[in-house]
């Protein structure tokens, strides 16, 4: 019963969470309308090198839906796209 209620604790967090798989996202996008909170994203920057990144920075790669990694460091920093779809640097 216990593990159960783990793994349905699990499945909650992340059903909050949108991301379209292969898409990459700005920080904000992800922060503001996406679901995701800071901590979320300081876990996907785990072991990339670009842990205290700055997250205007960082374009965050959607690897299944609710999920992010694949983090990639922008020097001109992330720009949205005027329409539904990747972001970019």
């Amino acid at each position: 019963m216990k593990a159960f209620l783990l793994v349905l604790a699990a499945a909650l967090a992340v059903a909050d969470k949108t991301c379209t798989p292969s898409f990459d996202y700005c920080a904000d996008t992800l922060l503001a309308k996406k679901g995701f909170v800071e901590s979320d994203l300081r876990a996907a920057l785990q072991g990339t090198g670009f842990e205290n990144a700055t997250f205007d920075d960082v374009l965050f790669h959607c690897t299944n839906p609710g999920q992010i990694g694949h983090a990639k460091l922008c020097s001109s920093g992330c720009t949205e796209s005027a329409t539904e779809g990747s972001h970019g640097c």
